[in-house]
């Protein structure tokens, strides 16, 4: 209203109104974040042009840290509703969320639940061409659940990715992907014989699932016509995904190649999207844009 962003903090005992601060600054501090995240995943760049991207990119989680999170004091469990730019915030890396449950999506599951698997998980792991720690990555992966199955190289195709989808409980894709803001259903990941688009997956039920997403930006979703967000995630979450880790921003491949095994460990220990993502980035030193977009099951208000 008037150019001012204003929330509803919503916890077990009130309902409040507060108004954050001027959208426009938030908005450019978002825009900031996206370039300072590009930047320090990009390793063609020198060295010290990257440590600068990074020193503004930590300046800036601060500031939106303090814009966004301390007048609600959110100090708990923290579940997000919101449009963009806020979709593109990196709520987990944010220095106050470090180590706790923090979860987004753009509306409001009331009453969702999701059946959970019995016995043990069913892991597909895939890499897709052209990224460098891709297959190392997709098989560390893979060593943190028993039976897992593990694709890489002429192996990693469309077709096995969409049954996989169909069929897994925790499917993790290793891929470069694309959000494109123009045609959010052409949103994509990469994979050997091609793209996979997200239009592609409709009408394939979701078990439930849990899909981590190790790919630039497909995080990222569109408003079209009628104030629905469309992107990968949200085809991904609607077609019955428990929870989709995903990158806001752009991820390098050394840094997901060490961050994704020890989130996989600490999932397959909790079967807690939010709580994993969380314990996985605690003692990472540069921020990682990893966001668990989820329902509100699981989570309670912070």
């Amino acid at each position: 209203m008037n150019g001012t962003l204003r929330c509803v903090r919503v916890d077990a005992t009130s309902v409040t109104a507060v108004d954050i601060g001027p959208a426009d600054e938030v908005i450019e501090h978002v825009r900031r974040l996206t370039a300072d995240f590009a930047m320090a995943a990009n390793d063609l760049i020198p060295a010290p042009l990257r440590a600068a991207a990074t020193a503004s990119l930590e300046r800036n989680l601060k500031t939106l840290d303090a814009i966004l999170l301390a007048p609600l004091r959110a100090d708990g469990d923290l579940y997000v509703v919101a449009r963009e730019p806020l979709l593109s915030v990196p709520w987990a890396a944010l220095p106050s969320r470090s180590g706790l449950r923090t979860s987004v999506n753009s509306y409001v599951a009331r009453g969702r639940t999701h059946a959970r698997p019995t016995g043990e998980r069913k892991l597909l792991a895939a890499a897709g061409p052209g990224v460098r720690h891709g297959a190392d990555e997709a098989r560390a992966v893979g060593e943190q659940w028993p039976g897992a199955t593990v694709l890489t190289g002429k192996d990693a195709v469309t077709e096995q990715v969409r049954k996989a989808l169909a069929t897994h409980d925790v499917v993790h894709l290793a891929t470069h992907g694309q959000h494109d803001a123009d045609n959010p259903l052409f949103a994509s990941i990469d994979l050997t014989d091609g793209p996979l688009f997200a239009h592609e997956l409709d009408g394939t039920p979701l078990p439930g699932s849990v899909v981590i997403l190790s790919s630039c930006e497909v995080g990222g979703s569109t408003q079209v016509l009628g104030g629905e967000l469309l992107g990968l995630t949200s085809v991904l979450l609607r077609l019955g995904a428990r929870a989709v880790i995903a990158s806001v921003a752009k991820l390098s491949d050394e840094l997901a190649a060490r961050v994704m095994p020890r989130l996989h460990a600490h999932l397959r220990e909790t079967d807690d999207p939010e709580a994993a993502l969380a314990a996985a980035l605690t003692d990472v030193a540069q921020p990682v844009p990893l966001v668990c977009f989820s329902s509100v099951e699981g989570l309670t208000a912070g």
